[in-house]
């Protein structure tokens, strides 16, 4: 099982032009992103469950939204960094699978 970071998508265009880049975190299982999110002292009222978002309804993952210094203690936890492009990826098939989202 894994968690995995990701620099958000496109945030340039709804974060107002931040400075600071956001991560998304994600993970094979709940309970996996769950332990992990604790452990980086994330509140879980930061938990935001997976849905289907933007004009092509493309599945989003389950996910906590952390800035750059917990994506480096998260990938210091063992969290595997990925592109964009891999996390699209891991949405498409998760999405597939009968009972996830």
């Amino acid at each position: 099982m894994t968690v995995y970071a990701c620099r958000l998508k496109h945030q340039e265009r709804w974060a107002g032009g931040l400075a600071d880049p956001w991560f998304q975190l994600t993970a094979d299982t709940q309970d996996e992103l769950h332990d992990l999110a604790a452990r980086l002292g994330l509140p879980r009222q930061g938990y935001q469950p997976g849905n289907l978002a933007g004009t092509q309804q493309m599945p989003v993952s389950w996910h906590y939204l952390v800035s750059a210094a917990e994506r480096d203690r998260a990938i210091e936890l063992g969290a595997h960094a990925i592109t964009q492009r891999e996390m699209t990826e891991i949405e498409r098939q998760r999405a597939a699978e009968p009972g996830i989202s």
